[in-house]
């Protein structure tokens, strides 16, 4: 637990219920605990610790979640009910989402990979390749210093490709883009076979596109990669309007990659 981070979230909710009116600074003192002693929701004989734990979680059930029993002790229930509270109270709504078997199946415009529809769709490796431009400059993942503003994909995925960057720029804007690193560009055409197997990779046909690899690397899921925290869910939803497929949503693996071939 992040004892500063659970007591700006303590403090301020007391702040705000006319209980806690010193600075909220993140350091539990003897107004903040005199403060949840007023509460009267937590029992006065726990431990500093427990008192602070233990507003949380019942702070965290005024947001709609679930941290548990309230017993002061912080683990994983407590966890993601106070990560849940704060993005309410950030959105102004419930966290989207994530599970692969609760997302909404849009009907994909792209053929199943490793398929006959798909040899037939796209043809052979590397054929029908031309450039995807993109309305803001792509960092090169591995040397940051080069920029490049198109790359080659494959002609039936460009336009699409074009539509969804155009989305994700008037979504998130210049700064917030480049915040999220969400220009940090991984690659697309590359003809190689997947990594960890021996097939082709969608790279191959110029239909994938890898993004900020450093901070979704291959074998992470959702406990380390960026790309699976809420504030990329409009990222997602955008791609996946276009039928776009990320392996990280559906296979929770390789969270930096999204194709345009259905699984």
């Amino acid at each position: 637990m992040d004892t500063k981070e659970a007591a700006i979230f303590v403090q301020t909710w007391l702040s705000t219920k006319g209980l806690y009116t010193s600075t909220i600074d993140g350091i539990p003192g003897p107004l903040t605990y005199r403060a949840i002693d007023e509460s009267g929701v937590i029992p006065q004989e726990w431990s500093n610790r427990r008192k602070l734990v233990g507003m949380l979680q019942y702070i965290t059930m005024q947001y709609g979640q679930n941290p548990g029993p309230i017993d002061g002790y912080f683990g994983p229930n407590t966890l993601h009910a106070f990560e849940n509270a704060k993005y309410v109270i950030d959105q102004g709504n419930t966290p989207p989402v994530w599970r692969p078997e609760e997302l909404a199946q849009r009907r994909s415009p792209w053929p199943k990979q490793y398929t006959p529809e798909f040899d037939q769709f796209y043809g052979k490796k590397g054929s029908s390749l031309v450039y995807a431009h993109s309305p803001y400059e792509l960092k090169i993942a591995w040397n940051t210093s080069q920029k490049v503003s198109r790359f080659m994909c494959h002609e039936k995925v460009k336009d699409s490709i074009e539509k969804v960057l155009r989305a994700v720029l008037n979504h998130y804007g210049p700064s917030r883009l480049k915040e999220l690193r969400l220009d940090y560009f991984g690659g697309c055409y590359n003809d190689r076979s997947i990594r960890g197997g021996t097939l082709p990779s969608m790279h191959s046909w110029g239909i994938a596109i890898d993004f900020d690899p450093s901070n979704n690397q291959l074998n992470w899921g959702r406990d380390r990669a960026t790309f699976a925290r809420t504030e990329y869910h409009a990222w997602w939803e955008i791609w996946e309007s276009e039928g776009w497929v990320s392996l990280g949503r559906l296979r929770n693996f390789d969270w930096m990659h999204v194709q345009a071939a259905s699984l």
